[in-house]
């Protein structure tokens, strides 16, 4: 083997071994990524259960005499100020 030819070889390894190195990279991004999938697919399905959840408490409000109305508010706000709070929470991310 020439000098030359050793010199080629040696620097193939050096591009074959930073190729490996990229595509171990991409790997860990596409990890990560469907991780983050995960959590917003989660944080969503949270979400949308709290929403739920408040419009159905609405509804008995609706759906409630004109002297118990009140009682019923408490627990609306509650709910709508922690989807509140979950929606902020989700988009600073």
């Amino acid at each position: 083997m020439s000098k030359k030819e050793a010199y080629i070889e040696k620097a193939q390894a050096k591009i074959d071994e930073q190729a490996a190195k990229i595509d171990g990279l991409k790997a860990k991004v596409k990890g990560k990524i469907a991780d983050q999938k995960i959590e917003v697919h989660e944080h969503i399905d949270k979400m949308e259960l709290q929403l739920k959840t408040a419009k159905s408490h609405l509804a008995e409000i609706v759906g409630s005499a004109e002297n118990t109305w009140e009682d019923l508010t408490k627990r609306f706000d509650v709910l709508s100020d922690d989807l509140t709070s979950s929606v902020k929470k989700f988009f600073k991310k």
